[in-house]
C-alpha cells in the first residue's frame, strides 16, 4: 500500500464517519482519481475553514463595534427602545447585512459592491460543485466498468478453476494408470528373467526356438514338395533312362528328408513340456 492509498483510504474514513466504507476497486488509475478528489476537496474544505473563520472573526469585531455604539448611545440618551418598530426591523436588517456581506460601513455602495462580490464568489462555488460532480460522475462511470470487468474476470477466473479441478482429476487417474503400467512392466520383467533363468537351466538352445522350428518346417516342406515331385517324375517314366542313378537320387532324398524328421522329432522332444 503505497503513500496515496493510504491517504485515500483514512480520507474516505474521515468522510463517512462511523458509517462502512463502501467497496470500490483499488487500481492505481481509481487511487490517483481518488486523491485528486480528496485533494481538491480539501483544498476546498480549507478555504470554506478560513472563510468560517473569518466569519467568526468578523462576527466577534461586529459584537464588539455594537457593544461599543450602545454605549455611545447610552451616553447620548438615545437607546433602540426610542425607535419605532420598523426602524428597530431596519436597523436590524441592516445590521445582519452588513454582518454577512463582511461590510464595515454599510453604506448602499459598500453594500453593492459587497453583493456582488459574494455573487462572484457564489458563482465560483458553484462551477467548483459541477465540476466536483463531473468528476463524481466520472469517477461512477469508471466504478460501474470496472465493477462489470471484475465480474467478467470472476467469471473466467471460475471456469478456470473448473477446467483446472477436471484437469487434476484426468491428471491424477494418468498418473495411476502410470504407475498400474510400470508395475506391470516391473512383473512382466520379473517374469522373463525367471523364465529365462529356467530355459538356461534346462539346456534351451536356439534351435529349437518358434523361429527356428518354423524355419525347419518350412524347410521340410520344401523338401517334401521336391520329393513328391520327383516321385511323380519317376513314375511317369515308363522306362527309366538310368534306373541306377535313380534309385541313387530317391535314396539321398529319403535320406534327407528323414534326417530332417529326425532332426524336427528332436527338436520337439527337448521342449520342456
Amino acid at each position: 500500500m503505497d503513500i496515496k492509498h493510504r491517504e485515500v483510504i483514512q480520507w474516505l474514513k474521515e468522510v463517512y464517519g462511523s458509517d462502512q466504507v463502501p467497496p470500490f476497486e483499488k487500481t492505481e488509475r481509481s487511487i490517483t482519481l481518488l486523491h485528486q478528489l480528496m485533494t481538491v476537496s480539501k483544498r476546498s474544505e480549507g478555504s470554506a475553514k478560513l472563510l468560517a473563520a473569518d466569519y467568526a472573526n468578523k462576527m466577534a469585531e461586529y459584537n464588539a463595534e455594537g457593544c461599543q455604539y450602545s454605549r455611545w448611545l447610552e451616553g447620548v440618551n438615545v437607546k433602540s427602545s426610542m425607535l419605532s418598530e420598523e426602524g428597530q426591523k431596519g436597523l436590524a436588517s441592516l445590521a445582519q447585512t452588513a454582518q454577512v456581506l463582511d461590510v464595515q460601513i454599510p453604506t448602499s455602495t459598500n453594500i453593492i459592491l459587497a453583493a456582488n462580490h459574494l455573487e462572484s464568489e457564489h458563482m465560483q462555488v458553484v462551477n467548483e460543485q459541477e465540476q466536483e460532480r463531473g468528476r463524481t460522475c466520472q469517477l461512477l462511470e469508471m466504478s460501474k466498468d470496472l465493477s462489470w470487468k471484475l465480474d467478467e474476470i470472476r467469471s473466467i477466473h471460475k471456469q478456470a478453476e473448473a477446467v483446472w479441478d477436471q484437469q487434476q482429476v484426468v491428471l491424477t487417474k494418468d498418473k495411476k494408470h502410470e504407475y498400474f503400467v510400470k508395475e506391470k512392466c516391473k512383473n512382466y520383467t520379473f517374469d522373463i528373467n525367471q523364465y529365462e533363468a529356467k530355459l538356461n537351466h534346462v539346456g534351451m538352445s536356439k534351435n529349437i526356438m518358434h523361429d527356428a522350428l518354423c524355419k525347419q518346417w518350412s524347410e521340410l516342406q520344401e523338401v517334401e514338395k521336391q520329393v513328391s515331385s520327383l516321385e511323380a517324375k519317376l513314375r511317369s517314366y515308363t522306362l527309366p533312362p538310368d534306373l541306377t542313378l535313380a534309385e541313387v537320387k530317391v535314396q539321398e532324398a529319403r535320406q534327407e528328408l528323414a534326417a530332417i524328421m529326425n532332426s524336427v522329432a528332436a527338436a520337439c522332444n527337448s521342449v520342456p513340456r
